[in-house]
């Protein structure tokens, strides 16, 4: 029984070793690839979990940090899509007098001059350089430039493979992860 339990032990510890390794510096253990361009957060996710570098996972309330191709306001809009802030409380009277004042105001119901217009660069995705970005403080702990030569899945899986290597070299040259 004893040697059962130490084999299972030492397995688990081998196995878990390089995410301890990228989680010592930076509490990093599971990740969400948010979408990127042609898919390339799938081939990155499998060279990722087949090396043990990290923990992907499908429900973003799960992840430490988030691996993305974006930063500014393209990556704030898509955070806020996952991580919705709680609504403020809310003071009824008040509200329904703004409603009011509003829908007396425009007979539509939606008043172009009232709307804030965002716009984002055409340019904003796909340049080639990821980020993992730490998911409460929003600090990018590190990132690359590999942009795949084309869409076709080797490429884009020659692409995640150089990304998982740089981050795997990262990680065992003991610098770790940012924070």
């Amino acid at each position: 029984m004893r040697a059962i339990l130490f084999f299972l032990a030492a397995t688990l510890a081998w196995g878990q070793a390089p995410v301890a390794d990228a989680a010592g510096s930076a509490g990093v253990r599971n990740v969400y690839l948010m979408p990127m361009p042609n898919g390339l957060e799938q081939f990155i996710a499998n060279q990722l979990t087949s090396r043990g570098l990290m923990t992907v996972v499908a429900d973003p309330n799960l992840a430490d940090a988030l691996f993305t191709d974006t930063v500014g306001k393209a990556f704030e809009k898509r955070y806020l899509e996952l991580y919705p802030p709680p609504p403020p409380p809310k003071e009824e009277e008040e509200d329904e007098e703004q409603d009011s004042k509003k829908r007396s105001s425009s007979s539509s119901g939606m008043d172009v001059k009232d709307m804030k217009q965002e716009r984002t660069g055409g340019f904003s995705r796909g340049k080639g350089t990821i980020f993992l970005v730490d998911r409460r403080t929003k600090t990018v702990l590190w990132s690359a430039y590999v942009r795949p030569n084309s869409s076709l899945p080797k490429d884009l899986d020659r692409a995640a493979k150089t990304i998982a290597d740089r981050f795997e070299e990262t990680v065992k040259k003991g610098g770790g992860l940012s924070r």
